[in-house]
């Protein structure tokens, strides 16, 4: 029986950065294929806006594990580009790695920022000298130079920083720092204030890879922000240490509202510590830095598995504890266990800007009437939250002004219940915000993405039961906006068969009481009548994994699958159900996944502006809003 190839990695060297609006660490990739504005982001990060020739994924050399970028073409230049960047302030920060194979021949663009208009504002050349120097537009003036050749043979990491005020006056500044996970560089170098063009600041960007007869380089871990950005930290490998079961949950539990509640998602690893490498009192561990043990709290951990040649994400977050356990004196092991970012939005207390009016000192307000998706936006921007990190869709109801104060993980979950929306981290650790309409308006959640059954047997590797109690049943709503009047509505004729069942919705952000009214009215519809649903399937993907692997492992919260039974006695029962929350139990002989459901059943045709089908007045559907 062959399993997929599970990995387990923790970063030791850094935590995850903050700040940072653009990063691509290629690992998404596939090792040979052409990097294209397609399939350079996912889980690489941010896609590329534009590409210039035909550069590679390539896993020859890659600064940590995955991939790299190189260029397989000598005698020609390939660029990979962000364009639009925005960023506050007058400061704009790069970050690369490169790995430099041989000097290369003559004089080779490496970096190029340019302005709104598309004109160089400055260049980073790597002679055949081996120093790196930062000029004034394309190769218009020396800016700085530094004085230390780019080692060859070896990863090192290069930073830039300018910093140009309105006026386009300003300093870069080059950085080179040998030990690429270093917070100490070993070269710098800075302009003096000069003028640069097209500015006032850099908007675009180009990270080349050109070749010539004589050298070339492999790129890695390209980042841009607003400020100074450091060293991405490495992951890793703990897998020959996981020696028994591993386990994720993300999502939802068992499903019991009408509005979704997804909670933190969890891990927990075993690891052998028999040489006592993960103790955090052995300061002689390989994990040491200064005679101070990295084996803490909140180190970044990622769990994937690999499945015919494709690598399926299934949690990233933070080390909660390193538990540390032992037999005797003869074996020792430690239980890792962790959680998702939704930890750290949580912590994350917001104090408000106290501005005077009147003469007293009340919390500054923001974004009166933006939409819940600029609203999410607007939270993650106050905590610190990486715009790397994030998938943001635009909401359909507007918001409130708010303080941004508080933990920030209670304030985006009232925005998402506001919208009645979907709010989760995905297993690469990106924070999701899905808006309202998305359950009827994505493909994956309007088509089914995968079935679990056969109607003509019924005989199937998984475990699952109909429910039918009255958990997903409400036929009346109160729903109070903040500073509102409570807005009532229901469903007579339910209560009149099954009596009332009540669901309170309050503090919602919504502008108006009629919009308060409208989403009660929403909730009634899609509750107001008892289900029989099959609300968990726990599938036994090691007994068909050829099937059920690819179907299982693909699978993301929301995704619509259906499950076909035929029971004893004849006939067959067949529902589609919305992916609510997904765990993973693994051990060395098999593999157990469990998705938590929701009905699909009141989630079909909606009213919905614009839409050829369901956009027709008179067509018998409900409208949404």
């Amino acid at each position: 029986m062959t399993l997929p190839f599970i990995t387990v990695e923790s970063m030791f060297d850094n935590t995850a950065l903050s700040g940072v609006v653009r990063t691509n660490t290629f690992d998404g990739g596939t090792n040979g294929v052409t990097i294209s504005t397609a399939n350079s982001g996912g889980s690489s990060g941010n896609a590329f806006n534009s590409i210039a020739g035909s550069p590679q994924f390539t896993n020859t050399q890659a600064y940590g594990s995955g991939l790299a970028a190189f260029n397989p073409s000598s005698g020609v230049d390939t660029h990979m580009d962000w364009s639009s960047v925005a960023q506050a302030g007058d400061v704009f920060c790069v970050r690369l790695y490169m790995y430099l194979v041989s000097a290369t021949s003559g004089s080779q663009r490496v970096f190029v920022a340019l302005g709104p208009s598309s004109g160089v504002v400055s260049a980073l050349w790597l002679f055949n000298d081996r120093i790196l120097r930062l000029y004034l537009g394309f190769s218009t003036t020396l800016a700085a130079q530094l004085t230390t050749p780019v080692p060859i043979g070896q990863w090192v990491r290069v930073e830039l920083r300018y910093t140009i005020n309105g006026s386009g006056n300003g300093t870069g500044e080059v950085w080179l720092y040998t030990d690429p996970a270093s917070s100490t560089h070993t070269d710098y170098a800075i302009s003096s204030t000069l003028a640069w063009p097209n500015g006032p600041k850099p908007t675009n960007v180009e990270f080349h890879l050109q070749r010539d007869a004589g050298g070339y380089w492999f790129m890695d871990g390209a980042a841009l922000a607003a400020a100074k950005i450091g060293p991405a930290g490495t992951w890793t490998d703990l897998t020959p240490y996981a020696k028994r079961g591993i386990t994720t949950k993300r999502g939802s539990g068992r499903v019991q509202s009408p509005i979704i509640h997804y909670e933190a998602a969890t891990a927990t690893v075993h690891l052998n510590n028999s040489d006592r490498r993960f103790d955090p009192t052995n300061t002689s561990g390989p994990y040491v830095t200064g005679g101070v043990s990295r084996v803490t709290p909140m180190r970044p951990i990622r769990i994937r598995c690999t499945w015919a040649g494709v690598t399926y994400h299934l949690f990233r977050g933070f080390v909660d504890q390193w538990d540390v356990d032992w037999v005797a004196n003869v074996y020792s092991e430690v239980t890792v266990v962790a959680t998702d970012g939704f930890k750290v939005l949580a912590n994350k207390k917001r104090a408000p800007t106290l501005i005077t009016v009147n003469g007293q000192q009340v919390p500054q307000t923001y974004g009166a009437g933006e939409d819940s998706g600029a609203r999410v936006t607007r939270i993650l921007d106050s905590a610190g939250w990486s715009a790397a990190d994030r998938q943001i869709a635009t909401g359909n109801s507007p918001m409130q002004a708010t303080t941004l104060e508080g933990d920030a993980l209670s304030e985006l979950q009232n925005v998402t219940d506001s919208e009645v929306g979907e709010l989760y981290i995905d297993g690469q650790g990106r924070l999701v915000f899905r808006n309202r309409r998305a359950i009827f308006t994505d493909a994956r959640s309007t088509a089914v993405q995968a079935t679990f059954g056969n109607p003509s047997t019924s005989i199937a590797p998984f475990e699952t039961k109909l429910n039918t109690d009255d958990a997903t049943l409400y036929n009346e709503v109160i729903a109070q906006r903040e500073g509102g009047v409570a807005q009532t509505t229901g469903d007579s004729a339910s209560q009149l068969e099954y009596l009332t069942r009540t669901f309170s919705g309050s503090n919602l952000q919504l502008q108006t009481d009629g919009e308060a009214l409208t989403w009660a009215q929403w909730v009634v519809y899609v509750s107001k009548d008892p289900e029989t649903r099959f609300d968990e399937l726990r599938i036994h993907c090691h007994a068909n994994p050829s099937v059920l692997f690819p179907a299982v492992l693909a699978r993301e919260i929301g995704d619509r699958i259906q499950i076909v039974r035929r029971p004893p006695g004849g006939g067959t029962i067949t529902r589609d159900a919305f992916i609510r929350g997904i765990a993973h139990e693994v051990s060395t002989e098999q593999w157990i996944t469990i998705f938590q459901l929701q009905s699909a059943r009141q989630f079909a045709a909606f009213f919905t502006l614009d839409d050829a089908t369901n956009g027709v007045l008179g067509n018998g559907v409900p409208m949404t809003f």
